[in-house]
């Protein structure tokens, strides 16, 4: 089998849908949905989404178990984890999850 190419640039994606006062939301990339709200005279920011990329452990263990022949398809270069040293791939794990919004 051909080893596949690797893209050296990428692009994200960052969805929110309000339907009946829940905010459902997704990502895809390198993007993260944070929600703010104002409230006593300053800005409160809330993450809505978790962040899923090989600079956390447990993804970096999970990219290197799909490609047990490639020693190399995960590697620390310019002080951030990347896979083959040149992307840092990140999933979409935030699939149909619900905030509810207030009226």
């Amino acid at each position: 089998m051909a080893q596949p190419e690797i893209a050296s640039a990428g692009s994200c994606c960052l969805l929110g849908i309000v339907s009946d006062d829940l905010l459902y939301v997704a990502n895809l990339g390198d993007s993260r949905a944070v929600l703010g709200e104002k409230g006593n005279g300053r800005v409160v920011a809330e993450r809505l989404t978790t962040d899923h990329n090989v600079g956390v452990e447990e993804v970096r263990k999970e990219v290197e178990a799909r490609h047990p022949d490639d020693a190399k398809i995960v590697i620390h270069a310019r002080g951030v984890w990347r896979i083959k040293g040149i992307i840092q791939v990140i999933e979409n794990k935030n699939k149909n999850k619900k905030f509810s919004c207030p009226a």
